[in-house]
């Protein structure tokens, strides 16, 4: 199997498990009813938030969507060129513009839209996503870039 195909899985496994890890944790749970609950806009997380648990092809199959084309979007933008030049740092800063961009671009026009929407989450949901989106693309390249010195080492 071609080595890009292998980072973009590993792109895809890595950004699901900490992307779904995130939005289920208590810490993150937690701190979005609170924003809400503080804007006094609690009340739209129970009409605009679905629970896993209630989700059904569609949503699921959203979700795969989102994700496969945020890994086809890091290993493009992010893994790839900086596996090409040997630079992790490009790596770094190229997939945290891209997922504060993806992240941008649900995030303000949900703001634009709902009323009582907590103003404070844009620029947390932004930093989330150029989080999520930096933790993956390092950590796909540290490791390809690691592996291939070990090989040409050898």
């Amino acid at each position: 199997m071609k080595a890009h195909y292998i980072r973009f899985i590993a792109a895809f496994v890595v950004y699901a498990v900490i992307d779904i890890g995130w939005n289920v944790s208590p810490i993150a749970t937690g701190m979005y009813e609170k924003l809400h609950e503080s804007s006094g806009s609690d009340a739209i997380l129970d009409t605009f938030g679905k629970m896993p648990d209630t989700w059904g092809g569609l949503e699921a199959l959203s979700l795969l969507a989102f994700l496969l084309l945020i890994a086809l979007a890091n290993s493009v933008l992010a893994i790839e060129p900086a596996v090409k030049e040997g630079n992790l740092r490009k790596a770094m800063q190229n997939s945290f513009v891209l997922g504060c961009a993806a992240y941008a671009t649900y995030i303000v026009p949900i703001f634009v839209t709902f009323a009582m929407w907590p103003a404070i989450l844009v620029p947390v949901d932004i930093l989330i996503g150029g989080l999520l989106s930096l933790i993956t693309s390092t950590v796909v390249t540290y490791v390809t870039l690691r592996r291939s010195r070990t090989t040409d080492a050898a």
